[in-house]
């Protein structure tokens, strides 16, 4: 275990690197203290505010699989040294360059948590080097801990993947949330509501997971739910036919996506191939952080959607140093590009204007209309996997950001206005999109080019039609493209 940072090097790192990069570091004492009374805390990383993307990364959860904390606060002093010396990152042959680094930084919020269970850690480096849990002494039981991942209030009491005895290592704990260190987890998504991503690290498979970790996924039953209790007790079989967990068709091919990207930005730094697939193909488990933060919209709609991933790090919970250090590289480049893939093109084209406080108008009308048809969907899912590239190209070109913002200025008055429901959408509208898709097409990748010219080419749907009417008429043109 020579090289890794005890519990409380971690915890004098975070003061260290937000003492050193105050403008940009601001420091997060935890609401609650460890089951041993350790003062827990993050660090949130952002140039300037307004309304933007949170992005959450926190791990330590597992007190053995000593890699993660190093990794994320090395990753937190690596982000900041680029930003402040104006430079980019580079990871081996993988390289990010000053102006990715800047967007990171300035469009979003980042926060990382690096050691959840400090008491675990401790204990480990001291006592018994393969102890999991936290120190919970777990009163009236006959022993001591519980399985952080597994306290998280997502179908807690199914018994899938988790344990009723204190002796166990997946010791699920007395209920859900009954633990301090995950509760500090919910308090970040909870006190911090711009969170839109979030990676839980632990050790190991070289994995990059997603939800569900309960049973398998399908796309085409919403009735079929883990908040349904006509299924309950029938799921946990993944081999079989009974049940599958339902999961949005746009946000499971995102989880695809992203995940496809941060393992080819892994890829990139030696060679390792990470593969990504979604939780349950690990082993079925409940209460794990993934689970609970992706299914907190589910739970309750005022909350937003949370896309969060597990990552599986290294090829054994305490590598050598030395192989921990090239292991550490090759995560980082895979969380700036999950950075990367979190930016917000309408966000940051709407900083300093008055667009930003109609954000959460445009947001429900993505989630409530554009998301129930099948072309919105499509629209929504194909705007997605171009963000990074679309932030780029409006932040280098003043004259194509001018133009996003006029058209972003009159959609809004379409599709959010401040009082009434939303009318029939302009011809000048459909003109000034069209104008910036030829614009924004003639600096773009192919891949970008093809799809603004299919969403240039979907633009006769919206003639004289609302949006909503727009949308049905897409909605016609991919029903028969189907047939």
């Amino acid at each position: 275990m020579a090289g890794y940072l005890s519990a409380a090097g971690i915890e004098s790192v975070i003061q260290i690197i937000q003492g050193a990069y105050s403008d940009i570091c601001q420091l997060i004492v935890l609401p609650e203290q460890s089951v041993e009374h350790r003062t827990c805390r993050a660090l949130k990383i952002a140039k300037g505010g307004g309304t933007r993307t949170g992005v959450l990364f926190v791990g330590g959860a597992h007190a053995r699989e000593l890699i993660n904390p190093d990794l994320l606060v090395n990753f937190a002093y690596n982000l900041c040294t680029a930003y402040t010396n104006g430079t980019g990152l580079t990871f081996g042959p993988k390289t990010y360059d000053a102006f990715t680094i800047k967007l990171i930084v300035e469009a979003l919020d980042v926060f990382v948590f690096p050691l959840i269970n400090p008491d675990g850690r401790e204990y480990v480096q001291t006592v018994d080097a393969w102890w999991r849990k936290n120190r919970d002494l777990n009163p009236g039981l006959p022993c001591a801990g519980v399985d952080i991942n597994r306290n998280y209030d997502f179908l807690w009491s199914s018994g899938i993947g988790t344990s009723s005895n204190s002796c166990s290592d997946i010791f699920k704990g007395s209920a859900a949330f009954s633990e301090p260190e995950t509760r500090n987890v919910r308090s970040l998504l909870d006190n911090f509501p711009n969170i839109e991503c979030m990676i839980d690290i632990h050790s190991f498979s070289q994995l990059i997971l997603f939800p569900w970790g309960d049973d398998v996924s399908q796309t085409t039953d919403p009735s079929m739910n883990f908040r349904n209790p006509a299924f309950d007790g029938l799921r946990g079989n993944p081999g079989d036919s009974v049940y599958k967990e339902y999961i949005d068709a746009a946000d499971l091919n995102r989880f695809v996506q992203v995940g496809n990207h941060m393992r080819d930005a892994i890829r990139a730094v030696r060679g390792r191939v990470y593969t990504v697939e979604p939780s349950v193909l690990l082993y079925p488990t409940s209460g794990t952080a993934v689970d609970y933060g992706y299914s907190r919209h589910l739970v309750d709609a005022t909350k937003r959607k949370v896309f969060s991933y597990t990552i599986e790090t290294a090829t054994e919970f305490q590598p050598v140093f030395s192989e921990a250090l090239e292991v550490m590289k090759e995560v980082e480049a895979g969380l700036i590009e999950f950075c990367n893939r979190c930016l917000c093109p309408v966000e940051s084209v709407s900083s300093g204007t008055g667009l930003v406080a109609r954000l959460e108008r445009m947001r429900k009308f993505r989630d409530r209309v554009m998301l129930a048809h099948s072309s919105g969907r499509r629209y929504v899912e194909l705007f997605d996997s171009h963000s990074a590239e679309l932030l780029s190209l409006t932040a280098a070109d003043a004259k194509l950001r001018k133009m996003a913002t006029d058209v972003l200025q009159e959609l809004a008055d379409v599709v959010a206005p401040a009082r009434g429901k939303s009318g029939p959408i302009p011809s000048s509208l459909l003109k000034s999109s069209g104008g910036l898709f030829k614009a924004a097409g003639a600096k773009a990748s192919r891949e970008l080019k093809k799809t603004l010219l299919t969403l240039q080419t979907d633009l006769k749907f919206f003639k004289g039609q609302t949006a909503e009417g727009g949308l049905t008429r897409a909605d016609a043109k991919l029903t028969r493209k189907k047939r």
